[in-house]
């Protein structure tokens, strides 16, 4: 009996690189549209994520998830300073900090999620 591949199986796989692809492609299409400029680091992070979804590499995945998650603490902790320059609390300051913070600790999450998966399979 042939055994079918469903999603399920291979979310905690894809889901990580799917979080990050979208968001190079935010950064992407939002410099293509806001400025009429072609961002070529978002591109390189599209296609490298989008390469590394194909080949499932596990020393370049565990590298991409340390990565992510170390960038994502650091932007976690820009958020905080930036939300700590604010004299008085504002609105704005809630909303920097709410979706900053959003942001940064799905990154941190799914960097770990990339990195445990990952090395796993390296294990294995």
């Amino acid at each position: 009996m042939e055994k079918q591949l469903r999603f399920s199986d291979y979310k905690s796989d894809v889901i990580p690189y799917l979080y990050f692809l979208a968001l190079a492609a935010f950064w992407f299409f939002g410099d293509l549209v806001e400025k009429q400029n072609v961002s070529f680091a978002a591109l390189a992070i599209i296609v490298a994520l989008t390469v590394q979804v194909v080949w499932q590499n596990r020393v370049v995945g565990i590298s991409l998830g340390l990565f992510t998650a170390l960038i994502s603490f650091v932007a976690f902790l820009a958020t905080l300073s930036e939300f700590n320059d604010f004299e008085v609390v504002t609105q704005s300051a809630i909303q920097l900090l709410a979706v900053g913070s959003v942001l940064s600790l799905c990154g941190l999450a799914l960097g770990a999620v990339l990195t445990i998966t990952n090395m796993r399979k390296l294990a294995v």
